[in-house]
């Protein structure tokens, strides 16, 4: 685009409608979805690669965000360094995006294909959210796959759905110019709202799942973490099992929460340093029935309470509560049952130091069929005790 009178007043079009959908992006907890990308998609197809970073740095630099009922978020009340942050990451993503495309075929709106449109949506994406994931794990100290993948697929389903609304905004603005583009925003944003509340809740229901596991967790320094590692090595497990993505997140929620029911069991016997007594012992195999009681008032998860209540199962029945066994309880309940009986293994307590990793794949091909469901054994043995990705959760 030759700079001109009309190609600025192009660029402040499509800066001030940019902005206005930043503006209009509800963000909580550091989680954003962006119906501002159908612009950006729109404006790079139109009016090229240079244009578009223009339109979406002063986009991003103009909205006007509100944060509760008296306090609006902007660049004049923002740090500087985030500012800067942000506008490098659009940059990065933007660029990387747009060399992939480029590879893959033309952009224009007279020539454009679908497989390079769909290569720099999805580009755009897993660059903006491996940026954002490295510097959450360096906040949190979170796994960088685990921060990488928390909301991966809902990211990436809206960024496919803006997809077409980008090609209709192309259409439309040349054919009716600007009002083609004012006109069919609102059901764009309608899109944006849907997506972000559903977010909401998502995160709401996320943040109940991690208090209660921190809450587990802050009772006995010797398990701290505890809840957390379990939850990861039942995904590796999961994952070599060939589990679905959805049926992934659900075991990993739910094994965060395995050992909810120790928050009703007395501090004096988990921080006791010694051995049990029996009666000891018989109070803190109460915690399977007492952790399913407290979730079962949460309808949302409702689908954790088996596992909950049965991780102390065995294969063989000589397990707690109930005594079940073998095919009476789904692979979830021996997945969880596994990783738990691993990292209580190799983690140190007040009477021993952890086990090491050569005596615990003993222990487990031991117990393979009696204590631990074949499947689930073999899957550790073969396949995840040899994942690189098992010896980062111990680290």
């Amino acid at each position: 685009m030759t700079l001109n009178i009309k190609s600025i007043e192009v660029l402040c079009f499509f800066i001030l409608i940019t902005g206005i959908t930043e503006s209009i992006t509800l963000y909580f907890k550091k989680l954003s979805f962006s119906t501002t990308f159908a612009i950006t998609l729109a404006t790079y197809i139109l009016l090229g690669p240079m244009e578009t970073l223009i339109i979406s740095l002063g986009g991003f630099l103009i909205r006007v965000l509100k944060i509760d009922e008296d306090t609006y978020k902007h660049i004049f009340n923002t740090p500087f360094y985030g500012t800067c942050f942000n506008c490098s990451m659009y940059m990065i993503s933007f660029i990387g995006a747009h060399l992939l495309a480029v590879g893959m075929g033309s952009m224009n709106s007279s020539t454009m294909g679908i497989a390079p449109l769909i290569g720099f949506s999805v580009a755009y994406f897993i660059i903006n959210k491996f940026i954002l994931a490295v510097f959450k794990k360096v906040y949190s100290g979170q796994d960088l796959w685990y921060c990488l993948m928390e909301d991966f697929w809902l990211g990436l389903i809206n960024y496919m759905i803006m997809i077409p609304f980008g090609i209709i905004f192309v259409q439309l603005y040349e054919t009716y110019s600007y009002w083609g583009i004012i006109f069919t925003l609102f059901p764009v944003l309608l899109v944006k709202y849907t997506f972000t509340y559903y977010a909401e809740a998502k995160n709401q229901y996320n943040l109940t799942v991690e208090t209660l596991m921190n809450a587990m967790d802050a009772r006995d320094k010797y398990t701290q973490g505890h809840s957390f590692r379990v939850a990861q090595l039942s995904v590796l497990l999961a994952e070599e099992l060939g589990y679905r993505s959805g049926q992934v997140e659900k075991l990993r929620i739910a094994a965060m929460l395995h050992d909810v029911g120790k928050i009703g069991v007395s501090d004096k016997i988990l921080h006791k340093p010694g051995g049990l007594t029996e009666e000891e012992y018989n109070i803190i195999k109460t915690h399977p029935v007492i952790g399913e009681n407290i979730i079962k008032a949460i309808k949302h998860l409702d689908y954790t309470r088996s596992i909950i209540r049965n991780h102390h199962e065995r294969y063989d029945g000589l397990g707690y509560p109930d005594g079940r066994k073998g095919d009476e309880l789904e692979l979830d309940v021996y997945i969880v049952q596994l990783a738990d009986t691993v990292d209580a293994m190799g983690s140190d307590r007040p009477y021993r130091k952890g086990l090491a990793k050569e005596v615990i794949h003993a222990e487990v091909a031991k117990y393979a069929g009696t204590q631990f469901h074949p499947k689930v054994a073999n899957a550790y043995l073969n396949g995840v005790e040899k994942s690189e990705k098992m010896d980062k959760i111990w680290e």
